[in-house]
């Protein structure tokens, strides 16, 4: 048998177990995340994935030209 083709094909192998242990060691990481309810997840997935600025921005603005609420008594008493 060639050298080099002993060669190539043992590194191959080692490419594949290292991909292998990599796919492993993820999995048991994405395991190692759990949640006691939902509000931990989205904080947990909010921090992660922080919101773009342009999306901040618009949604700021948004929220500012809505209309201020009416207390509840002005509503019960207002015809």
């Amino acid at each position: 048998m060639n050298p080099e083709f002993s060669k190539l094909r043992q590194e191959q192998r080692s490419e594949a177990e290292q991909s292998h242990e990599q796919i492993q060691g993820e999995q048991s990481q994405a395991k190692a995340n759990e949640f006691a309810n939902v509000d931990d997840l989205l904080r947990f997935d909010s921090d992660q994935n922080p919101v773009p600025p342009e999306v901040a921005d618009r949604l700021n603005r948004s929220m500012a030209a809505e209309p201020k609420p009416r207390s509840w008594f002005k509503k019960l008493f207002s015809s």
